[in-house]
């Protein structure tokens, strides 16, 4: 099971594929309209022709170029998910780029929530143990009135009648 920073990243890099994908096509099928338009004076053909024929030739390197840029962002989230991965250093020489690029991708990274749980001080991800302490959260049934219990610290709490049990 992948979990939801795994899914959104896979997701984006979808749209950018899709997006990379369409405005190529764009190009490719604006050249036989602006030709068809034009010999059949079929005007509304001919301006979307045109109009296809602009976006796909400004956009097609503008979209290839930002998917690219994307999949690097991609291999160095999966280079500290996966491979565990956390100086800066390590990272550029494992994906061979330059160590200034991974830490702007990597500082991007952590503002999309791409990677979580992590201080980064420039150079090294860092666990952040405040971060863990918030997640951990164990539920046990309340011998009292049968509701969830919830474990915090080292105290075991039922919401509901306030029964509380010591580790």
């Amino acid at each position: 099971m992948r979990n939801k920073k795994e899914v959104s990243i896979e997701k984006d890099s979808k749209v950018r594929f899709a997006i990379s994908l369409v405005v190529t096509i764009m190009l490719i099928c604006g050249i036989p309209l602006i030709i068809v338009g034009a010999t059949k004076s079929i005007w509304a053909v001919l301006g979307i022709g045109i109009a296809f024929t602009v976006i796909g030739f400004y956009g097609t390197p503008i979209a290839w170029t930002t998917y690219a840029n994307f999949k690097t962002l991609k291999r160095i989230v999966d280079c500290v998910n996966e491979e565990n991965l956390t100086t800066t250093q390590e990272i550029a020489r494992q994906l061979q780029i330059d160590e200034k690029q991974v830490k702007q991708q990597i500082t991007l990274a952590i503002k999309k929530k791409y990677i979580t749980g992590f201080l980064f001080d420039g150079s090294t991800l860092t666990a952040n143990n405040k971060e863990a302490s918030k997640k951990r959260v164990f539920e046990n049934k309340c011998p009292n009135c049968g509701a969830n219990m919830q474990q915090e610290g080292g105290v075991w709490r039922c919401p509901y009648c306030n029964s509380k049990f010591e580790i």
